[in-house]
């Protein structure tokens, strides 16, 4: 700011105080505290607040989370085999055979996992859709059936348990979810947009 009886200017911010105790933002010229006056989340728009997150957009992120996943575990698996069982007696050929673990397991089970994660996304759609409603009941139905999908070609045995399999890692994530949400904190797929 120019000071007239100086003839220099002043560099220094002055924020002044307002009226409420709280100090004037510097780039608006406004109280900040007027901005949140509920105290709770803040959205552009009064329809945001039961907003919820479309299918494509559960899909695509349970695809890429598992993929990453699988790929991680997978990977470190490799890792492991390579380093318990180097095959050759070069430093070159044992690295070559973690590499090799690395890239046999990784992709293996990151294909897996992001497969996986696209049947489960596509039947909890498709029966959310067909019962017009959206609870666990559909979660735990789309794991049973995405694991007899998902072995339909092994056999009746392998149907069945990787069914129950499905079915039981459903059920435990609810169950997770409710002891967890009770302390207060979230696990399920339904962001917070604030």
């Amino acid at each position: 700011m120019f000071n007239p009886q100086d003839g220099e200017y002043d560099n220094s911010l002055n924020i002044s105080l307002h009226s409420s105790g709280g100090s004037l933002s510097p780039y608006l010229n406004i109280d900040p505290s007027y901005l949140n006056q509920d105290g709770g989340a803040e959205f552009v728009f009064a329809t945001d607040s039961q907003k919820k997150r479309g299918w494509g957009e559960r899909m695509f992120s349970s695809i890429g989370g598992s993929y990453m996943t699988g790929l991680t575990i997978g990977g470190t698996w490799g890792l492991y085999e390579g380093l318990r069982n180097p095959d050759g007696r070069t430093m070159k050929l044992r690295l070559n055979s973690v590499l090799n673990g690395m890239t046999r397991r990784g992709p293996f089970l990151a294909n897996s996992l992001g497969v996986l994660a696209l049947m489960y996304c596509s039947v909890n759609t498709a029966i959310e859709k067909a019962r017009g409603t959206e609870d666990m009941y559909n979660s735990v139905a789309a794991a049973v059936t995405t694991g007899a999908l998902f072995r339909a070609t092994a056999g009746v045995r392998a149907i069945g348990f990787a069914s129950a399999l499905g079915g039981s890692i459903a059920v435990l994530y609810i169950v997770g979810d409710k002891l967890w949400n009770s302390r207060g904190q979230t696990l399920s797929s339904t962001p917070n947009w604030a």
